[in-house]
């Protein structure tokens, strides 16, 4: 059975994650032509300061992107909650 790893920094939306859970299953049952069932993914969400970017925290070197998503993820619990 096929395994499919992605490791991403964190602050996307649950639904962003579910629709990457899905897109992997199929491409990878498609290409190796096997039944979708079979094709395992595990995604992993690492936070800004644990992810290097040339050898700068990303929470540093991308800093915009990650404020921006924190906002988002923010704005989501205010909406859900």
């Amino acid at each position: 059975m096929p395994l499919v790893r992605v490791d991403i920094m964190e602050g996307r939306p649950p639904e962003m994650i579910e629709e990457l859970h899905r897109k992997l299953a199929e491409l990878v049952a498609e290409t190796l032509d096997t039944p979708i069932d079979r094709v395992r993914t595990y995604i992993t969400q690492f936070p800004p300061e644990a992810w290097g970017i040339g050898g700068v925290p990303a929470n540093v070197a991308r800093r915009e992107d990650v404020e921006a998503r924190a906002r988002a993820a923010a704005q989501r619990a205010d909406e859900n909650g």
